[in-house]
């Protein structure tokens, strides 16, 4: 799905408001995620990866999912890297902590480890919370496994 610059926060928000019930009952990280339809390139590449059995287990992880409009902005060169699946991995993992993290209490200049080793920080400007580079879009959703946290962006090492 995407979405015109425009209306691009309204979608996320409207998806993911109809998955937030949900969310509630939901026994993880994945499953949840295909509820909101906009997804579909994230889970995709856990799946190939072989992320999948760990983000459906029980964890507690927290994600930072990129919005299949993410995926879609992402330069030729990057798209083509993560048809390596070592790649691929290795990026899914950058989008993952464990535990369960809540960015709407994180600090200015919080500091996050990722699964693959790396650390992303958090950034307060008005009422946005920037992770990296990106922007969380919709944050703290929390489910069975985990928390998921919607990003604009796909983090690249």
């Amino acid at each position: 799905m995407f979405f015109r610059t425009g209306v691009r926060i309204a979608a996320v928000c409207l998806a993911l408001g109809s998955m937030q019930p949900y969310a509630m009952a939901a026994s993880n990280i994945v499953d949840t995620a295909a509820t909101a339809g906009m997804f579909s390139s994230w889970i995709q590449g856990v799946r190939d990866a072989g992320l999948e059995p760990a983000l459906k287990g029980p964890g507690p992880y927290t994600v930072f999912i990129p919005s299949d409009e993410a995926f879609a902005k992402l330069p030729a060169e990057r798209r083509d890297a993560l048809r390596n699946k070592e790649t691929l991995a290795h990026v899914l993992k950058l989008h993952m902590a464990p535990g369960k993290l809540r960015l709407k209490d994180a600090k200015e200049g919080t500091r996050i480890k990722t699964q693959a080793g790396e650390t992303l920080t958090v950034h307060r400007e008005k009422n946005t919370i920037k992770l990296g580079e990106g922007e969380v879009l919709e944050p703290d959703v929390e489910v069975g496994n985990g928390v998921i946290n919607v990003v604009d962006t796909v983090f690249f090492p």
